[in-house]
């Protein structure tokens, strides 16, 4: 299955026939068969028309709403799942301390520990480049989360943990014009942050959409406390796939993917944004990581349906067809 980004301003999109067609002006810029399409990313402003909207709800093809600085706005999807009694299960786990616990200790314990190992694959690759004091902090922190007394706690490690992890992550970035010295967003405020921000918020979107597939709730998490307007949910399973939008945003850069000259600043509030044609090319490459395969119980799978995986893996222990959440780790 496939995934439409649409990047262009004052884009229209209808449907014809059997095939998603994106227009503006009256011209032709993107189709794409709807047999192969379950998924849109719709980045600032462009219309549907209202039989794109009605066949997208039918064949169950998610869309997603961007601002052009690639906050997420909205979406549009299908009715409710229809299995309230998976939820009902999600409900009372939630209930259990222990459990809430238990699921929060690995989420937490795996994002940090991925951290770790993309650290350890740079150090391997790029012996010069010197992370170990930073790896030597981070592995400490992972004996204490397995220690920690409660969620709150595990969150403080989990902070700590990312603030070594981004300086080391700014060591690592090796072309001219790129500079990092950690996490800023809403707005973000140089390249990398921007990189950064819209490759987490087009996960965010993948893996909520895989929770939602499957019927659980997506504003009840077992990690992140229930937020107004927040699919907590989705933000739990997302965090142990951080890794993979790092991975990719170090590549993009160090591989002259993107150039400094590829981002402008906003007057209004400092915000740095890619400009369009960067934007393209960078989900060019996002989607490539995305369809790479790797190996999960036994088989070689893309990314994406190992979200659902996961998802499908928390809805069997949230109903106690399974005892122990078995994490994704970093291949």
């Amino acid at each position: 299955m496939g995934t439409l980004y649409v990047d262009t301003q004052g884009a229209y999109i209808r449907i014809e026939g059997d095939t998603v067609r994106v227009e503006r002006q009256g011209e032709t810029v993107a189709t794409l068969p709807l047999v192969h399409l379950d998924l849109v990313f719709i980045v600032g402003q462009a219309q549907l028309s209202s039989q794109a909207i009605r066949r997208f709800l039918r064949d169950g093809i998610k869309v997603a709403f961007l601002s052009r600085g690639g906050d997420y706005q909205g979406k549009l999807s299908p009715a409710t799942h229809k299995n309230i009694f998976l939820r009902l299960h999600q409900y009372r786990k939630y209930d259990s301390s222990d459990f809430r616990m238990s699921i929060a200790r690995t989420i937490i314990w795996t994002k940090v520990k991925n951290c770790l190992e993309f650290l350890h694959k740079h150090q391997r690759s790029h012996p010069e480049t010197l992370l170990a004091q930073e790896s030597l902090d981070i592995k400490g922190l992972l004996r204490d989360i397995w220690h920690a007394s409660g969620i709150a706690e595990l969150m403080g490690l989990e902070g700590v943990a990312a603030r070594h992890y981004f300086s080391a992550m700014g060591k690592m970035i090796r072309r001219e014009g790129f500079s990092f010295t950690g996490r800023n967003r809403r707005p973000p405020r140089d390249g990398v942050n921007s990189l950064l921000s819209l490759g987490y918020t087009l996960l965010y979107h993948e893996v909520l959409s895989a929770v939602e597939s499957i019927g659980l709730d997506p504003y009840l998490g077992f990690l992140h406390e229930p937020d107004y307007g927040r699919a907590s949910l989705a933000t739990d399973l997302q965090e142990e796939f951080r890794y993979l939008i790092d991975e990719l945003v170090l590549a993009h850069i160090n591989h002259g993917a993107v150039h400094p000259d590829d981002f402008e600043i906003r007057e209004t509030d400092g915000a740095c944004y890619m400009k369009p044609e960067a934007r393209k090319h960078y989900y060019a490459a996002y989607e490539t990581k995305m369809r790479s395969k790797v190996a999960y119980g036994g088989q070689q799978l893309e990314y994406r349906m190992i979200f659902r995986k996961q998802a499908e893996h928390l809805a069997r222990l949230v109903q106690d067809q399974e005892y122990v959440y078995e994490p994704f780790m970093m291949k």
